[in-house]
């Protein structure tokens, strides 16, 4: 009878400490579900194609760019391709909540200050200032952050290729040939142990570059080899504004100094 008793009270006690573990097993399982809907929403609000911020971005921004290059309609582009800002931005500003505030700065109040495409403003100019309502302009940054745009086509253009002018260096202006000259400076042996400095002198590199991009006095063909240099040492350039560790800040320099020795190849 006692071994009996005995027994009842533990089998009591046994299931007593397992229900609370059940239920907080049950409550984790309810709140990861709860979390996980609310990321599903979250996302739905900016990238899904009938999602609010997909439908503004096409509503608002598509007047002017297209979704990602079209080479049918290359001749009636006048703006960047959405798919190219995303490309500009993501790399400078890997962090969302940065990308949302450097779109949205730029978009409310443009200027080549700002600009991290400076051959599309050349191209293109400045885009107007937009009085969007903050809240609806923010839904786009963040579409256009989070949405994935695919693989643009293959462009038939001799973008990136550089070329002679008739077998002779392309002549430019003295201050751009001492502004690189100084970019070279600045890069060459430059070491740093904090990252800090690292994306200073990206920074301070890419503004040096936009200057000679935005030069009024380059037209053309010669506009587009000058284009097309840059366009070679950009990511790197906005690579090294944003890195996260000196190992890739390190690689990112060596990179771009290789790429700046071509400079005086093609230009003089």
């Amino acid at each position: 009878m006692k071994i009996k008793l005995f027994l009842v009270i533990l089998l009591i006690g046994f299931i007593s400490c397992n229900a609370p573990k059940k239920n907080k097993e049950n409550a984790s399982s309810q709140s990861i579900t709860k979390e996980e809907t609310t990321l599903h929403k979250e996302a739905d609000i900016t990238t899904h194609p009938q999602s609010k911020g997909y439908k503004l971005m096409q509503q608002k921004c598509y007047i002017c760019h297209l979704e990602v290059p079209d080479p049918s309609k290359r001749d009636q582009m006048i703006a960047p391709p959405m798919l190219r800002v995303q490309e500009h931005y993501k790399p400078t500003y890997p962090n969302k909540e940065e990308f949302v505030k450097a779109v949205m700065a730029f978009t409310k109040n443009p200027s080549e200050e700002k600009t991290l495409m400076p051959g599309a403003v050349k191209k293109f100019n400045l885009m107007p200032k937009l009085p969007y309502d903050d809240a609806e302009l923010q839904l786009i940054a963040e579409t256009i952050y989070e949405h994935e745009f695919g693989q643009a086509p293959k462009m038939k253009m001799m973008a990136s290729v550089l070329q002679l002018n008739n077998g002779k260096k392309w002549v430019l202006e003295k201050e751009s040939i001492q502004q690189i000259n100084t970019i070279i400076k600045k890069t060459t042996h430059f070491k740093a142990t904090n990252i800090e400095a690292y994306q200073t002198l990206g920074k301070a590199v890419f503004n040096d570059a936009k200057t000679i991009m935005l030069n009024d006095a380059y037209k053309d063909e010669l506009f587009d080899q000058i284009h097309n240099f840059f366009a070679g040492i950009e990511g790197n350039m906005h690579a090294l504004m944003a890195v996260t560790s000196i190992n890739e800040a390190e690689k990112q320099l060596t990179e771009l100094n290789k790429k700046l020795q071509d400079f005086h190849n093609y230009f003089e």
